[in-house]
């Protein structure tokens, strides 16, 4: 059983081996299902000029582009799956064909058979285990991917010039909220863990929480390559972003209470294809990777295998939600902060109230939390945006109660109609049980002072961005 370990923890040559297949695989033409430009398409391939970087530029570094149209075209180019259910499994199987092609190639190197790939554990950035250098150096892309600087001599494949950050801010790193949702998939309109029921999905809406963090404001933050599925499989980082994304849904599924995988057999049956290391085609169902054990790898016991949940803002699967305020025009962002102003639903027509807490410390601690949740539709715009934090405010007051990021992973895919897209853009549901059932226990507690404030965490510059509507929705009484 192959053992996939925390990067900050290796202590072999795991990463030299690295180095060198990528610089072996990037030798190999672009039409060889074994080279490191085809392993990279199979996720994603474009040729535009984005705002901040040219997806063209970045591809024509590949040995034998421009590729022909017919494989542009084919069923193993552009495939990733986003916005969906299938999110996490295709991505497993992803990860495993391309570590098996890693492994086959540093073997031919001269390097150990046992290769295998390890994964980058930001998590621990919240670890109370750890010290807080230690926490810092968990969401800074290794040494050995090289810095703002250039590479680092002893791994040069492991860097590429279009790599725009080297350290992730805390709050995008945080993994508590995913591992909080106790549902797979819901068709409620909130964030579930793994994505909501779709067919196949390239760039889909029906994002799932562990999706949308840490795995989409991960990809922004670090940036031009990595901010784009077009390109993003081309950094080495990737890999090992992915190997902690696959490892926190096994840990999810761990924790038990309820925690477990689709039994639908649309999801169960669906497959996928892809090449191995012998270029060989396989096609695989959902099914046959929904358990590791099955799968000859593991994981390194490692944070947050074993987060507490709060209970008392513990999401109820089975809740019934009613919205209570929306935005009634577009919001165009900036590189400030943007306040939106909602228009309430009267009372008497919504089942939904965020009721005052009684004053006393019985009830605040028997108190239950309301899930209150916001939901951002059709996020349009172009470029790699950073990611976008979340506030709630209330009318006439300047301090502001931050909720959560989103990352607008795949957003110019997203906002031009095409044979794959209806050009809609992205949808994000971001969780704000906690801070509304905090301000509620205030005396003078109004549901409907409540605006919702955004700000992107870096200056826009020439990208674009416009928020279509925004609303809050909350559990209702009955």
């Amino acid at each position: 059983m192959r053992i996939r370990q925390n990067i900050n923890d290796l202590n072999d040559d795991t990463l030299l081996w690295y180095s060198r297949a990528v610089i072996e695989m990037k030798k190999r033409d672009i039409t060889d299902p074994t080279s490191w430009w085809y392993q990279g398409a199979v996720h994603g391939y474009g040729v535009e000029a984005l705002p901040d970087f040219s997806e063209r530029e970045v591809w024509s570094q590949a040995t034998g582009f421009p590729p022909p149209q017919s494989l542009v075209d084919s069923e193993f180019w552009q495939q990733c799956q986003h916005g969906t259910w299938y999110f996490l499994p295709w991505h497993r199987m992803y990860l495993m064909f391309f570590e098996e092609i890693v492994a086959k190639t540093v073997q031919e190197l001269g390097g150990p058979a046992d290769w295998t790939l390890p994964y980058w554990n930001y998590c621990n950035a919240y670890n109370p285990a750890l010290s807080e250098r230690e926490q810092v150096e968990a969401r800074r892309i290794p040494e050995a991917f090289g810095s703002e600087d250039g590479p680092n001599q002893e791994y040069p494949g492991l860097w590429i010039k279009e790599r725009a950050h080297y350290e992730i801010q805390k709050r995008n790193v945080s993994c508590s909220q995913a591992m909080q949702r106790q549902a797979f998939t819901t068709e409620v309109a909130r964030a579930s863990f793994g994505g909501g029921v779709t067919g196949f999905s390239h760039n889909g809406s029906s994002t799932g929480q562990l999706e949308q963090l840490p795995h989409n404001v991960v990809h922004v933050d670090v940036g031009e390559v990595m901010g784009d599925p077009n390109t993003a499989a081309l950094d080495p980082i990737f890999w090992l972003h992915h190997a902690n994304i696959d490892r926190l849904w096994q840990s999810w599924l761990n924790q038990g209470e309820g925690r477990e995988n689709p039994g639908n057999k649309k999801w169960r049956d669906f497959t996928f294809a892809f090449h191995n290391a012998q270029s060989d085609v396989v096609k695989v169902a959902v099914k046959s990777v929904e358990n590791l054990a099955d799968l000859g790898y593991t994981y390194s016991a490692n944070y947050p295998d074993n987060i507490e949940v709060d209970s008392a803002t513990q999401e109820k699967p089975d809740a019934l939600l009613d919205i209570l305020a929306a935005s009634i025009s577009p919001t165009q962002l900036s590189s400030n902060a943007v306040n939106t102003e909602l228009e309430f639903v009267p009372k008497p027509q919504r089942r939904a109230r965020i009721k005052s807490l009684a004053a006393s410390n019985k009830s605040l601690q028997n108190s239950e939390a309301k899930q209150t949740f916001i939901q951002l539709d059709n996020i349009v715009g172009e470029g790699v945006i950073a990611p976008v934090d979340v506030f709630i405010k209330l009318k006439g007051r300047t301090e502001r109660h931050y909720v959560s990021s989103i990352g607008l992973f795949g957003l110019s895919n997203a906002s031009r109609a095409d044979a794959r897209n209806n050009g809609n853009g992205l949808n994000a549901t971001v969780d704000a049980t906690e801070i509304v059932h905090t301000l509620r226990q205030a005396v003078d507690w109004d549901e409907e002072q409540l605006t919702v404030e955004l700000e992107p965490q870096r200056a826009l510059g020439n990208a674009r961005l416009q928020v279509g509507r925004i609303s809050i929705y909350s559990e209702s009484e009955n």
